[in-house]
């Protein structure tokens, strides 16, 4: 499992994104951006979104 907080990358998000790869987090990632308004997925912020992805840490 991958997840991004998305607090501070996308404006006005304060969740978590989960999913099973990389690749759909970013994709959920970008669904959220447009969602809440954004409306040019800059590369800037696809870095962030890619910077900031990470594999959850299992308990």
């Amino acid at each position: 499992m991958y997840e991004l907080d998305c607090h501070g990358v996308i404006p006005g998000c304060e969740r978590v994104i989960r999913a099973d790869s990389p690749a759909e987090v970013m994709r959920r990632a970008v669904t959220q951006a447009k969602e809440l308004g954004v409306e040019t997925i800059s590369q800037r912020m696809m870095d962030a979104f890619r910077d900031g992805t990470h594999e959850a840490v299992r308990h």
